[in-house]
């Protein structure tokens, strides 16, 4: 009799197929959880226009004004309310120079790792669904929707404003696969940063009316800041240089040229409050408390400007113009 003909053999195979049945189905929920993951993504409101925003122009962080956006706050929200167990981070705290729109309240940092199998599906699963063509035909049509200018995720960068370009490398992250370098090549966290329209929540996701373009505050040429956003603007803004100290330049007017053109009110901080307190020669508690308040009317006072307590533009140029090197 040969081995095939054996009447033990069919007993066997029927106990080795039922016992692997009993191992997929003991590993299945494991096993399908990043497919699972992958294929959840965001709701769609229903009602929304046909036509879509048009794809975000850049228009960068120019502004001191860390609040988190509506637009932005929604979007934020979405993410993790799609994927529990995520969180996100929005407003941050001015640098010396504007570089990010996170200075303006319109950059979500969505936490996702890449190195976590589930999260990185869910990441794939947002571009997935932001850039997707809708039944109409409009390409990228959730990311114009939101009003999204740009991401980057692991190691890369797409921008609304050359998507033709595709995802581009980000930095010299290609060559920098170690941990330490995770946060700055986003493989932590998936970084998207807004336009005007999508961070103040007027874009067709919210409000199913196309948005038109909006543009923020204008900085002026002469300083490195602009007023904080107020309304919307459909004219684009010129864009200027970074303005550095001229040559001889003390510290002190090097820190003001920094900061030249920030909006500093009652209750702001920072190094750029340090800096006007030491021009108007008074106490550098690095906060516009009243007793600077007091110093700075009286320093416009004696410089012939509105006298108002707070630092505007007009205030900013008369400074750089009492500090410049003689």
């Amino acid at each position: 009799m040969t081995p095939s003909a054996s009447p033990r053999l069919p007993l066997l195979r029927r106990l080795i197929v039922a016992l692997g049945l009993s191992i997929a189905l003991t590993l299945s929920p494991v096993a399908l959880a990043p497919a699972e993951a992958a294929t959840k993504t965001p709701p769609v409101p229903s009602g929304l226009p046909t036509e879509v925003e048009d794809l975000s122009a850049y228009v960068p962080a120019n502004s001191c004004s860390p609040i988190t956006r509506p637009g932005t706050a929604k979007l934020g929200k979405l993410l993790t309310s799609t994927y529990p167990g995520t969180t996100y981070g929005s407003a941050r705290a001015c640098g010396a120079l504007p570089n990010s729109e996170h200075h303006d309240g319109r950059a979500v940092d969505w936490m996702n790792n890449v190195r976590n199998e589930k999260q990185a599906a869910q990441a794939k699963a947002l571009i997935t669904w932001l850039f997707a063509t809708d039944a109409e035909g409009n390409e990228y049509a959730n990311a114009r929707r939101l009003g999204v200018m740009y991401t980057i995720w692991n190691n890369k960068i797409w921008g609304a404003y050359s998507a033709d370009r595709g995802w581009r490398p980000y930095s010299s992250c290609s060559e920098h696969p170690e941990k330490s370098w995770d946060n700055t090549c986003h493989r932590n966290h998936m970084h998207l940063s807004l336009s005007w329209a999508g961070a103040m929540g007027h874009t067709s996701f919210w409000t199913k009316e196309v948005a038109a373009p909006d543009y923020g505050r204008c900085r002026p040429a002469d300083l490195n800041w602009s007023y904080p956003y107020e309304a919307p603007n459909p004219v684009p803004c010129p864009r200027y240089s970074v303005v550095n100290a001229p040559s001889g330049s003390s510290a002190l007017m090097k820190t003001l040229v920094q900061h030249s053109g920030k909006h500093l009110t009652r209750g702001t901080k920072g190094a750029a409050v340090t800096a006007v307190q030491k021009a108007v020669k008074t106490k550098t508690t690095g906060t516009l408390d009243s007793a600077t308040a007091k110093a700075i009317k009286k320093w416009q006072a004696a410089h012939s400007i509105r006298v108002t307590g707070t630092v505007n533009h007009t205030t900013w140029r008369a400074l750089l113009k009492a500090n410049a090197p003689k």
